[in-house]
């Protein structure tokens, strides 16, 4: 018990408490300070995406209005992007159709009526990110 009294007692001396700044730091008597403890913060930081630049935007051309069983072609547009494109999309294409990530590309057959709804991204060297929604409509 008298060992356990020494220790904290030893500990409480050679270390500083800021309550104000919620740190807890401990000194060594021979190398100075060692780094400061410090609490958890309560809620996770998430970081903010990159600004998209000015100028850096995204558009589909090619015709979006296809008769069933044509050739569908829709290329992306990309202006203000810095350094290199990568492309993705989202949401449901016409069967038959295709997207190619390395160009943006949407092409293919067309094979079933309906409209599909799809968002294509072109995300930059920096991080920043446009997207493009384009309705496909197959009748």
């Amino acid at each position: 018990m008298k060992k356990t009294v020494a220790v904290i007692a030893a500990l409480a001396a050679l270390s500083t408490a800021d309550a104000s700044a919620g740190t807890f730091v401990l000194r060594s008597s021979t190398t100075g300070v060692i780094a400061p403890i410090a609490p958890s913060p309560q809620e996770p930081t998430i970081p903010l995406p990159p600004e998209t630049p000015a100028g850096f935007m995204l558009s589909m051309t090619g015709q979006t209005s296809v008769a069933a069983g044509a050739a569908l072609d829709l290329r992306p547009v990309v202006s203000g992007a810095s350094g290199l494109v990568s492309y993705s999309y989202s949401g449901r294409l016409p069967i038959g159709a295709n997207f190619d990530v390395a160009t943006g590309r949407v092409a293919g057959r067309a094979l079933i009526a309906g409209s599909y709804d799809v968002w294509v991204s072109a995300i930059d060297s920096s991080g920043a990110a446009v997207t493009a929604e384009i309705v496909i409509v197959v009748t």
